[in-house]
């Protein structure tokens, strides 16, 4: 046995410790078989227990009936064309005026009140959660989080928010705490967002919006950073955009969707107006 073997037999053994799943698995998304170190149901669990801390994170949820089920709809169309279809998927405007997007593992995601503020039609809102659903479709919040925290950190994090003994609640709140702190800071690499928008274009034109809101979005990102760089701090932090990532998304459209018109006139405009008044009405700091 060599080097390299004895210490994957290692892990191996230390991750089955911490009550981890080891499988080699069919990414949904690029289709190669990788090595997987929580199961799609510890994901699940993840999410769900970090989900009441991370909206409390940014100010809860817009206490806006019609604006969360816009938002949610929108969600929902997406999933419908995704390439993870079987989770439990949840989407939230909160409160922050502070313009950001994120996804938790399992299907979780959330959408500042300010981010829509920035934004100027529909397709836009569709292009922001196509790209989260599709962090999640990658699993590049898992990857992530394991890259950030190392895997024996991680491991004893999922052990703990996956516990199902009722005396375990208190372990299940640090393992969610530490979970939030390490989702609100994690930096997301280049090829992740790379990935991460060209699935989010693929799922919004499969849905019925024009990928070009997808280049609209990231254009506008980028100027207004441009402009006013503290403005938009925290989303490049844990987005990072630059001018590469918005040349490569209208490579994209221009290549996989040649059909689709810049600049084509929303036909929901009247209804997102509508929604983006509520948005910026009940944001926070804004």
């Amino acid at each position: 046995m060599n080097h390299r073997q004895s210490t994957w037999m290692l892990l191996a053994g230390c991750l089955a410790l911490l009550g981890l799943s080891i499988a080699c698995s069919v990414n949904p998304v690029t289709g190669k078989r990788e090595l997987m170190l929580i199961s799609t149901e510890q994901e699940v669990s993840m999410g769900l227990q970090a989900g009441p801390q991370f909206e409390a994170q940014f100010d809860g949820p817009v206490p806006d009936e019609g604006l969360q089920r816009y938002v949610s709809e929108i969600g929902m169309k997406l999933v419908a064309n995704c390439d993870r279809k079987d989770l439990p998927y949840e989407f939230k405007c909160v409160r922050s005026a502070i313009p950001n997007a994120f996804a938790l593992p399992g299907g979780k995601v959330f959408v500042t009140a300010g981010l829509i503020a920035c934004m100027s039609n529909e397709r836009q809102l569709a292009a922001v959660l196509g790209h989260e659903i599709g962090h999640v479709n990658a699993r590049h919040n898992v990857k992530g989080m394991q890259r950030q925290m190392g895997s024996e950190l991680f491991g004893k994090m999922v052990a703990q928010m996956a516990s199902g003994q009722e005396a375990d609640k208190a372990e299940k709140a640090k393992g969610a705490a530490q979970f939030v702190a390490g989702m609100v800071t994690m930096k997301y690499g280049r090829d992740d967002e790379y990935q991460a928008d060209s699935l989010g274009i693929k799922y919004m034109a499969r849905s019925g919006w024009n990928p070009q809101g997808m280049v609209e979005l990231l254009e506008v990102l980028l100027a207004m950073h441009d402009k006013e760089p503290s403005s938009l701090e925290e989303m490049f932090q844990t987005h990072p955009l630059t001018s590469k990532r918005v040349a490569e998304a209208k490579e994209t459209v221009a290549k996989d969707f040649p059909q689709a018109k810049a600049g084509e006139a929303d036909p929901n405009v009247k209804t997102f107006d509508q929604m983006k008044a509520k948005a910026i009405q009940h944001a926070t700091k804004l």
